[in-house]
């Protein structure tokens, strides 16, 4: 009741504006008061969900209202109609479009006319951007509409020829071994080009359903207006009847339009229609019709019709299992190929890389990722993925792919697009339309998950799923032996004591450098009597002193533990004035530090030498050398200072 009183007011609205009487040349702060209102319901227009003809009506009156009171067709808001006709055209629907933009144009002209002051020039520009950008929307939509349409046969067809989900004792038939060929609809063609010869049909379709459309999946027809790619609406018509009922129908004198066949394109003369269910166990999976030209079918025709619609579910049965059989060893040799190769690898990013390709072969996607979860920070961290970039971090309560991780189950989402769904993080939209995930885990230890999407909607299974959770399996123990190999091998370089790198790897990482960089400073430094303060406090307040060393000039570059009490800085891409500030610095903070010993305060110093390549050395060992005289001389010349090889300068 409420609406239709808000619909007489509008109409009463219309007449009232078309009759002038609300047409004034307000001043110019109700100017800027309307054009504040009209933009801020813009705002609010856009961010609706869902447009109904209500918002669009308040849209048009809240710009018209202000065109009229600040002047009619002179106003200076008449430029908000350009900015009103767009909004409503790619927001609401087609029809309120025109209804809306035609209205407003008829009360503009009406008021001008009845007030004389008509301006034909603006009125001319109204009806010309209505025009063009109501052919802009109309195209936008018709190739929006082509798209979804074609993506709706692709996923139909995908569907109905699914691997089965149920046994092949629910069926009166069986199934054996069947070599693979790429033409899997190649049976069913084959039998309705077979029925459509039997009946000396016009026209003999079949139809695969999804949701309240059906889609044609195979056809032939002698007439030339025949469409290959037909999409029907069965919320009503014969097709709603033979699917609801679940019984066939026989129209000998065929009265109706041929439009409601779908399959045609124009005036076709169609003179007599079959049309029967595709049963499939308990379920009307698609739809078989045929119509004839010249001449009626007949209750003979309808009875072998009927056996023939009974056939082609037996059919599609068949390759079903056939299918499933199919899917089942292609994965299971793909699983232990894949085993294989995961078990020969060692470095985690290899392992993750030939995942990925192993995916892209055998479970065909458009995307896949995989992310690395800390339960306790309750975040992840992606690894490696075909859209998303890599180390890109996410909390595990933003979407689906922490769902899994937090509850370390699978999940499987036919379309995203429906209730605001999002994938992995709040940030990062998908175009995508099917998602399933798995958690990668060791007995109750979740170590990441795995996802895959799609353009598809109802592109995963359960046999993917089931399938994903075995890859997920073999992962997780190469991950977890990769892990180990990693914690292995970072403690074979690692110094026990100062968890520094040790002298090998130092050398190694030095020589590397080199070969990679412009420029870089060494820095070697010793601590000044290092066996006093041992000697004097004891070894493990000398282990104190090293350790505190250590983490401290850790934060200036890379740094090793040389030998004993000796240590090495590498400072890549560093210019020597640069390394020497460092330095620098890094002596001012020792000169400030005390290491505290039962109730002791221990202070010391070091000497630094510094060299620099290329200026000083242009090799690893000649580096080392100009380094190592530098920090030399600085011993001899009284300890606690630093010494830069290019000059052999106190600093």
């Amino acid at each position: 009741m409420g609406i239709r009183i808000f619909y007489i007011f509008a109409i009463l609205y219309a007449v009232i504006s078309g009759l002038g009487l609300i047409n004034y040349e307000l001043s110019a702060p109700y100017i800027y008061l309307f054009l504040f209102a009209v933009l801020a319901y813009y705002i609010a227009y856009v961010s609706f969900r869902k447009i109904e003809l209500v918002h669009t009506v308040i849209a048009g009156v809240a710009a018209n209202l202000s065109v009229q009171l600040t002047g009619g067709l002179s106003s200076p808001l008449f430029f908000l109609y350009f900015l009103t006709f767009p909004l409503i055209g790619f927001r609401d629907s087609s029809r309120n479009y025109w209804i809306a933009s035609l209205t407003i144009i008829g009360i503009e002209l009406c008021s001008g006319l009845i007030v004389r002051r008509v301006q034909m020039l603006p009125i001319a520009f109204l009806i010309i951007a209505v025009l063009v950008i109501g052919y802009i929307i109309d195209s936008m939509r018709r190739r929006e509409s082509g798209i979804t349409r074609s993506l709706l046969r692709y996923e139909a067809r995908d569907q109905f020829f699914a691997p089965v989900t149920y046994g092949s004792d629910k069926l009166m038939t069986s199934v054996g071994e069947i070599d693979r060929h790429k033409g899997i609809e190649r049976p069913l063609l084959y039998f309705v080009k077979f029925i459509h010869n039997v009946f000396n049909a016009n026209t003999t379709a079949i139809f695969t359903r999804n949701e309240d459309r059906i889609v044609l999946v195979q056809g032939f027809s002698h007439s030339e207006l025949f469409v290959p790619e037909t999409v029907v609406e069965t919320q009503s018509g014969l097709y709603r009847r033979a699917i609801t009922d679940r019984t066939s129908i026989l129209i000998k004198e065929y009265a109706q339009s041929p439009d409601e066949l779908g399959y045609y394109r124009g005036a076709v003369q169609v003179n007599s229609v079959m049309m029967a269910p595709v049963v499939l166990i308990d379920e009307v999976v698609g739809v078989l019709v045929m119509d004839k030209k010249i001449g009626s079918f007949h209750e003979k025709d309808k009875a072998v019709f009927d056996e023939a619609a009974n056939t082609a579910g037996f059919l599609l049965a068949m390759l079903r299992l056939y299918e499933k059989a199919r899917y089942d060893v292609q994965h299971l040799s793909s699983i232990a190929e894949l085993a294989e190769k995961l078990h020969r690898r060692l470095d985690l990013q290899e392992i993750l890389s030939d995942t990925i390709q192993a995916f892209k072969h055998f479970m065909p996607c458009d995307d896949i990722s995989i992310a690395k979860v800390d339960e306790f920070d309750d975040s992840g961290e992606v690894l490696v993925s075909t859209y998303i970039k890599e180390n890109t971090r996410f909390s595990l309560n933003d979407g689906l792919v922490g769902f899994v991780a937090r509850h370390k189950n699978s999940i499987i989402k036919d379309d995203l697009t429906k209730g605001n769904l999002v994938t992995f993080k709040k940030e990062v939209k998908t175009s995508n339309a099917s998602f399933v995930g798995v958690p990668i885990q060791q007995d109750d230890e979740i170590l990441g998950v795995i996802w895959l999407e799609d353009h598809q909607r109802r592109k995963f299974n359960e046999d993917d799923v089931r399938v994903l959770n075995i890859l997920s399996y073999q992962l997780s123990l190469a991950w977890q032996r990769a892990t180990l190999y990693d914690k292995v091998k970072e403690l074979s370089i690692r110094d026990g004591l100062t968890d520094l790198y040790n002298h090998r790897h130092f050398q190694e990482t030095l020589e590397a450098k080199l070969k990679k960089v412009d420029e870089l400073v060494l820095v070697l430094l010793d601590i000044d009597h290092f066996k006093k303060i041992n000697d004097t406090y004891g070894h493990q307040a000398g282990d104190k002193v090293l350790k505190f060393l250590g983490r401290l000039i850790s934060q200036i570059g890379i740094a090793a533990r040389y030998g004993g009490e000796e240590f090495a800085i590498i400072i890549p891409k560093c210019s020597l004035k640069k390394g020497m500030d460092k330095a620098v610095r890094m002596k001012d903070q020792l000169l400030k530090s005390e290491i505290g010993v039962d109730q002791t305060k221990i202070k010391f110093t070091v000497s630094i030498g510094i060299a620099h390549y290329p200026s000083d050395a242009e090799s690893r060992v000649e580096l080392i050398e100009k380094a190592d005289r530098a920090l030399y001389t600085a011993k001899e010349q009284g300890r606690d200072r630093i010494i830069i090889a290019q000059t052999m300068k106190e600093r």
